[in-house]
């Protein structure tokens, strides 16, 4: 049986003398010694009062923070990711959190140590991160709620905490691969320099937030959550560079990353900002060309994930953008190009995958929602869509697809209605054509259930809206004369 590396050792000024230094051990050396850390912590009663005890205390914890922080590993792109163990690191993680929760219930946290141990903590609240367990993330959130419950009441200290996380631990990882679009004050640039190209065999060297310290997008992302409209505005030259570096990079994972920060951040910036510092148009050019990542260059498994957040914080930056009423046409015309740019391009290209299909009908309805009555324009290029959908031979094959035309078909009700009567013929061929080859199933599933009984909202709509129409109402007694079917689902 293994023996302790503190076996004997009754005082704290002693352990510390035997921890050995992080970045000269390896993994198994880290370990015993969070073991026998958290060991000793939990069985044994310090007295802090002693001077020397609590400085190492303290040590302890900057030790662990060290520790506990190091992601290097991780990275997807370190060539040596994919042969390590991972459950024996994670472990390491639960361990040294385990052990800064012990000395967090000894108060022994200054607010000198404050910005490092929420940056260690703030890394572990992500779930989808490799090193964060259900364990870890617990941890952190639990250590996370009662140390910034403490600051937050102090306005003043919480912000030095913000800026010591984004200009210490934040912004040293990015200064190598700075946007030159960007001046130092976060400002587009008026003559922005061009891009110097880094050879993929140095690019490790230049973004140690990508393959050093992949944890610091975690961080990022916590100290956008915290943000307000004032903080933005004070700290706006620590967001902007590290937020379009993100967005620039070529990885694919790490632009969805970017969008989701952006919307992140988009929550908390004022209008005005995004206007004067010329930024506004800066994120929307980046994120345009986002919008042709589509199979067969793109592969289908990166492609939905990357068009989904890319149309997500789009739509959320032009709404941001163009809130007062004196911007509306502006806003408008920006959902027009992404309409047109966009959904229309992406479907001619891919509209045969249906998850990217099904996935362009289902943002399509979120543009017209945003577009109010303004959507009409678009109705010769979108019901050809819908109509294509619904009327296809095998459509049944998957539901998704249906109930993502039909809920796009009510927001073209909704919104649309004024014309609703010169494209009747169009839309009830659709829902129409839809609904009887569901009902001629002879098991449908429970999605085609669902799809059938939403079509038949939008018919009564569609029925109820028009049935002042004389015309129309004898087009129905037409249908309803061919199907017997029909006598119900299309009675004024």
């Amino acid at each position: 049986m293994e023996t302790s590396p503190y076996t004997g050792l009754q005082s704290l000024p002693n352990i510390v003398q035997q921890l050995p230094k992080v970045n000269e051990s390896n993994e198994k050396q880290i370990h015993e010694n969070l073991v026998a850390v958290e060991a000793y912590l939990s069985n044994s009663i310090l007295d802090l009062s002693i001077p020397d005890h609590r400085a190492a205390a303290n040590q302890i914890q900057d030790w662990t923070i060290n520790a506990t922080s190091s992601t290097e590993a991780f990275a997807q792109e370190a060539p040596y990711a994919a042969g390590m163990d991972i459950v024996n690191r994670c472990s390491n993680k639960v361990t040294g959190l385990r052990i800064l929760s012990h000395l967090q219930g000894l108060h022994i946290s200054s607010f000198d140590s404050s910005a490092a141990l929420v940056a260690c903590l703030a890394a572990f609240t992500d779930l989808k991160d490799p090193w964060t367990t259900e364990d870890s993330f617990y941890l952190a959130q639990s250590m996370l709620t009662k140390h910034i419950g403490s600051v937050k009441d102090d306005s003043q200290r919480f912000d030095r905490l913000i800026v010591e996380l984004l200009l210490d631990h934040v912004k040293p990882l990015f200064l190598k691969s700075k946007p030159s679009v960007l001046t130092d004050q976060g400002r587009k640039a008026t003559a922005p320099l061009p891009g110097t190209a880094v050879p993929s065999d140095f690019e490790s060297g230049s973004k140690p937030w990508k393959f050093q310290s992949p944890h610091i997008l975690t961080v990022f992302h916590w100290v956008l959550e915290q943000l307000n409209g004032t903080m933005v505005e004070k700290h706006w030259s620590l967001i902007i560079p590290p937020l379009l570096t993100i967005l620039d990079d070529v990885s694919i994972p790490l632009k969805i990353r970017g969008c989701q920060l952006l919307k992140i951040l988009l929550k908390a910036v004022p209008p005005s900002l995004l206007e004067r510092s010329g930024l506004g148009s800066v994120f929307h050019d980046t994120l345009m060309p986002y919008l042709l990542f589509l199979p067969s260059l793109t592969p289908e498994e990166e492609s939905i994930p990357l068009l989904n957040a890319t149309y997500d914080t789009l739509l959320s930056l032009t709404l941001t953008r163009y809130k007062s009423s004196e911007t509306k046409s502006t806003k408008i015309k920006t959902l027009d190009a992404i309409l047109r740019y966009g959904i229309l391009k992406g479907y001619t290209h891919a509209g045969e995958k249906v998850r990217i299909a099904e996935l362009l009908v289902k943002k399509s309805t979120d543009l017209v929602n945003a577009m109010g009555i303004y959507c009409v324009k678009h109705l010769k290029d979108l019901l050809p869509i819908t109509s294509t959908v619904l009327t296809a031979p095998f459509a049944t094959a998957y539901p998704p697809l249906l109930d993502a035309s039909v809920q796009l078909l009510k927001a073209i009700i909704v919104n649309g209605w004024p014309r609703l009567a010169y494209h009747r013929a169009e839309i009830l061929e659709g829902l129409l054509i839809c609904w009887t080859r569901i009902r001629e199933e002879n098991e449908p599933t429970t999605a085609l259930v669902a799809v059938k009984e939403n079509i038949e909202d939008v018919l009564h709509a569609v029925v109820q809206l028009l049935s002042d129409d004389q015309g129309m109402r004898e087009e129905l007694q037409l249908l309803r004369d061919c199907d017997a079917h029909l006598e119900t689902l299309l009675k004024v």
